[in-house]
């Protein structure tokens, strides 16, 4: 018999029972499956609710659908949706496209490194399969729907053959059952060398989440108006008002516990900053109560709106013309059409599985209609509803009443004490706020508290502040010589360093130089040059061209059996190859050092570009950020989600991902941009990050030199 998780007596006995499918599906399985398998019904993953995975160790995964439909009663339309003949208005998005998010999403969402070894070996991307389990209908009738009608589209018919088995109620027998786990390797002589013990058990951890013990957590110092936040069992609607380092995570973590135990419900914990996922769930895994990590869904709107999408079989309809659209136009879009549009929801209410309890956090960041569409949707009835955020960080614009945000629930709490920052840093937030905001937002006062409540949570020192006004500098070069000097003379340790800016282009520049100058690994937010050549020479694997070819014969990769290797080491040579062509004296060494490494030498290296640099220029045009803009967006994602204060590294991060997080010394980069109108907001969020140390450095913007150079001198 399987494994599984949960027991068969545990499945029968859940709140929403399973369909006659399923049950049907998971005895089959449990009958067949030796218990090397391990089979999850309903799995835990952060929002996605796939109905069935079964994996195994050393081999791989395979995610099945279940769908108890009818197929007489259903037709395709052009996109394989699922239409009711009776009904062609009420449409259900194709079960191909919703297991194969489930896939993409494990890859671009869920199991960190696991997207970027897909970059480097796209094998890696079939360890996980996909099947789709028909109830009602037999092999033949599936066929006859999905096959059949297009066999002479060899684009589908192949695509099918890679990623997608479909499995009638005949082909429940251990037979068709071998078969199908044979062509997926799931039974197969010899364990994959891709799915590594690492993967598997990081997987396996995802699905099944520990149960956190009070052991786990820690001793923490909550104030007076903290604790009644937490422990209010009554106040089930709740706007919380809270000024920069006032705790509001803490508290949000704590309720969200105390919250759990009270209703014995599921929890949704919303951002809009995607990196605080994992900052939320190391505050939550600090508190010291014992509760199932399986109750607590964790994620940002837009991601939490793309998976209930996916889960409600609510197809995404793309205009004619869409691929000329720009990105605000697309935008735009979406937005009108899914993010905002409550009907669709309403409509879709039924099927919809409610939380007991909803957090939101950075709520100055969130429409109203987004707020109206999870209370009104996504919350089950007298659940509780609590909303936390700072107007001051209002970043996006949004829309504001009476100097404060506009939401859903009626009053404020409010906390009005800092706890995050050092004396200076907090005189400077303050006096910011009195120069820029006093006509915007009312003004705080949280240096004001007593000393005594300040010792109580251990902020009583001074920190340091420094402004550098550097109008011709190359900022690349001169950052990084700046940040060497304060980490070596004040010996301040990389994991204690966070470089923030507005622009990714710089930050990625500045990356790079600093990776093969310091031989450090960093931290960011956003992709690596590495990366982007990654991806483009991934869209050549099938058909090299010639100075492909000839690179990889140059490195002396030509006999291996898959190009990832040539591709990953061409990627860095490239990488280092710009670094050099822009600073030669800094980047000669280590360039040939790495040439050496691949195999070659700096002089034949530099002779292959020459030969081939109209071709590598048409190359870059290609394949470039530019070109890769839906790329890039899935693994800044990836980054985002996956992002870890205590690395041991140096973080890059513009200042909007890093919203909501902290760090001991801060670099904040500010560029000449024609910025928009709430830059002061985004300003002030990059000053309030600072627990300590904060290093102003300003590359000739000189509108805000004399605005910033005179608030730093009255607090130095």
């Amino acid at each position: 018999m399987a494994k599984l998780i949960p027991s068969y007596d545990k499945i029968l006995s859940l709140k929403v029972k399973p369909e006659e499918g399923e049950l049907h599906l998971l005895k089959f399985l449990d009958s067949e499956l030796d218990n090397s398998f391990e089979v999850y019904f309903n799995p835990y993953m952060n929002g996605d609710r796939p109905d069935i995975v079964v994996m195994k160790e050393g081999q791989g995964i395979l995610i099945i659908e279940v769908k108890d439909y009818d197929l007489n009663s259903y037709e395709l339309d052009k996109k394989k949706n699922f239409v009711i003949k009776s009904n062609k208005a009420k449409t259900h998005k194709s079960p191909i496209s919703q297991v194969l998010k489930y896939k993409d999403n494990l890859f671009e969402l869920h199991i960190e490194n696991l997207l970027e070894k897909k970059i480097k070996d796209i094998r890696h991307f079939n360890t996980v399969s996909c099947a789709i389990y028909f109830h009602n209908a037999t092999s033949q009738k599936i066929n006859d729907l999905l096959i059949e009608p297009y066999k002479h589209d060899k684009k589908y018919i192949t695509f099918l053959k890679y990623n997608i088995d479909f499995i009638g109620r005949d082909n429940l027998n251990e037979y068709d059952l071998k078969e199908l786990l044979k062509k997926r390797y799931l039974i197969s002589e010899r364990p994959s060398f891709l799915f590594t013990e690492d993967i598997y058990k990081s997987i396996k951890r995802f699905l099944k989440p520990p149960v956190h013990l009070k052991e786990e957590g820690e001793d923490i110092r909550y104030s007076k108006k903290q604790l009644e936040i937490i422990y209010e069992p009554n106040k089930k609607q709740q706007r919380i008002k809270g000024v920069v380092g006032s705790g509001k995570t803490t508290v949000l973590a704590a309720r969200a516990v105390q919250a759990h135990k009270r209703s014995k419900g599921n929890v949704l914990i919303l951002t809009y900053n995607i990196t605080l996922k994992n900052f939320i769930r190391d505050k939550i895994s600090r508190v010291r109560e014992e509760f199932g990590w399986e109750n607590f869904v964790i994620s940002n709107y837009h991601l939490f709106i793309n998976s209930e999408l996916n889960n409600l079989e609510i197809p995404i309809k793309i205009p004619k013309g869409f691929n000329k659209y720009s990105e605000e136009e697309k935008d735009r879009y979406f937005e009108k059409e899914y993010y905002s549009n409550k009907q669709l929801f309403i409509d879709n209410k039924d099927k919809i599985k409610p939380y007991d309890v909803i957090l939101i956090d950075e709520i100055q960041d969130y429409k109203r209609a987004w707020m109206e569409i999870i209370k009104e949707c996504f919350l089950s009835e007298n659940g509780e509803y609590v909303l936390f955020g700072d107007v001051k960080q209002n970043i996006y614009n949004n829309k504001t009443e009476g100097k404060d945000v506009s939401t859903n629930v009626k009053g404020v709490t409010e906390l009005k004490y800092c706890f995050r920052s050092d004396f200076k840093i907090k005189d400077l937030a303050i006096l910011y706020q009195k120069d820029i905001f006093k006509d915007k937002y009312e003004i705080d006062n949280f240096n004001q508290k007593s000393q005594a409540l300040e010792l109580a949570f251990e902020r009583n020192q001074q920190g340091s502040l420094n402004y550098i006004f550097l109008p011709n500098a190359d900022s690349v070069s001169s950052l990084y010589t700046i940040i060497h000097e304060n980490a070596i003379n004040k010996d301040i340790p990389p994991n204690d360093i966070t470089i923030l800016g507005n622009s990714i282009s710089l930050l990625k520049k500045f990356d790079a130089y600093y990776r093969y100058s310091s031989n450090e690994r960093t931290n960011t937010m956003f992709e690596t040059f590495e990366m982007v050549y990654r991806m483009g020479l991934n869209y050549l694997k099938n058909d090299k061209p010639e100075w492909l070819k000839n690179g990889i014969k140059l490195i002396n990769r030509h006999n291996d059996r898959s190009e990832a290797r040539a591709f990953n080491q061409l990627s860095i040579l490239f990488t280092i190859n710009d670094l050099y062509g822009e600073y030669p004296d800094r980047f000669k060494k280590k360039f040939e050092i790495f040439c050496q490494k691949f195999n070659t030498n700096i002089s034949n290296f530099l002779k292959y570009l020459k030969q081939y640099e109209k071709k590598l220029d048409e190359f870059k045009k290609d394949y470039g950020p530019e070109k890769q803009s839906s790329n890039l967006k899935m693994i800044r994602n990836n980054k985002k989600i996956h992002f870890y204060m205590n690395s041991g590294t140096v973080k890059v991060s513009t200042i909007h991902s890093f919203k909501g997080w902290e760090s001991e010394t801060v670099f904040l980069i500010l560029e000449n941009f024609n910025f928009q109108m709430t830059f002061d907001e985004i300003l002030y969020t990059g000053i309030t990050r600072t627990r300590a140390n904060l290093i102003l450095i300003n590359y000739g913007n000189t509108e805000y030199h004399n605005k910033l150079n005179d608030l730093i001198e009255k607090v130095k």
